[in-house]
């Protein structure tokens, strides 16, 4: 597992041909070129054509940045922690389970978020990037892969779009100060990412220098089809809260959360 913090990723292809892959900036002009060509400047929808709309715009990484994205792109940090079938919060590299009373510093602010197809016999194509640096995902009908009928079927039987929304939390142990990372494509587990993404944004006004320390909790509801049963999601319990430039272990007892001041 790399543990290099995470940034933009490249989208990458199966041709051998050396590249510079884009950067967050690049990426992110591009995209809004587009969404500016599509609304044809005035808010109507105009026809789209192949033509690119790549924009040169300066590369802001650090040389080390620069040079750990050249040699080793990752989306996960540390670990990969997955929320299983069972209903389970377990790492992946050996199935074990996640303690409901370890705690956690969610670091929020390095949120991956965007689209991931995984390839037979190649690296996957990535267009992801970090949602607090004003990454902005592109819609899916511009990633290509819309026929159906070419799509790989998948566990119901049915053709499986071969791009997945993903979302990559990272998480530090703040005991080993180990680092791990939820990703989800599953709609409940991204729901309960943005669920935990929300309470940062209010911390933000509140609190602006901390994060928050979860608990992974498992959790589920009960389908309207009987035939379904008890669904099984992820959940984050928030039980305190961090500085972001502290490595300490943070205090989550009761008394340290009445210590809230509402801003005015």
């Amino acid at each position: 597992m790399n543990t290099e913090p995470i940034g933009k990723l490249p989208n990458t292809q199966s041709n051998p041909s050396p590249r510079r892959p884009p950067t967050a900036a690049e990426v992110l002009a591009r995209q809004k070129a587009d969404a500016e060509r599509q609304r044809g400047g005035n808010g109507t929808a105009v026809a789209t054509t192949t033509a690119s709309t790549a924009v040169a715009v300066p590369d802001k990484r650090t040389a080390t940045a620069q040079y750990l994205d050249e040699i080793a792109p990752a989306s996960i940090v540390g670990r990969l922690i997955k929320f299983s079938k069972e209903g389970q919060f377990v790492t992946s590299d050996d199935g074990e389970p996640v303690s409901d009373v370890a705690e956690f510093v969610a670091l929020c602010d390095q949120t991956l978020i965007g689209w991931l197809k995984f390839n037979e016999d190649a690296p996957p194509d990535r267009e992801m990037g970090l949602l607090y640096d004003g990454f902005v995902m592109p819609s899916r009908a511009t990633l290509g892969d819309t026929d159906e009928t070419k799509w790989p079927v998948g566990l119901s039987g049915r053709p499986d779009d071969p791009w997945k929304h993903q979302i990559c939390l990272v998480l530090q142990n703040t005991e080993t100060q180990e680092l791990f990372t939820f990703a989800t494509s599953s709609q409940t587990g991204r729901r309960s990412v943005g669920n935990l993404l929300r309470h940062f944004d209010r911390m933000l006004k509140m609190n602006p220098g901390e994060l928050p320390v979860v608990r992974l909790k498992p959790s589920g509801f009960q389908h309207r089809d009987d035939r379904v049963g008890w669904v099984p999601t992820p959940a984050f319990a928030v039980v305190g809260r961090a500085p972001r430039d502290s490595v300490a272990k943070p205090d989550t007892s009761p008394s340290a959360d009445m210590n809230d001041q509402i801003p005015f």
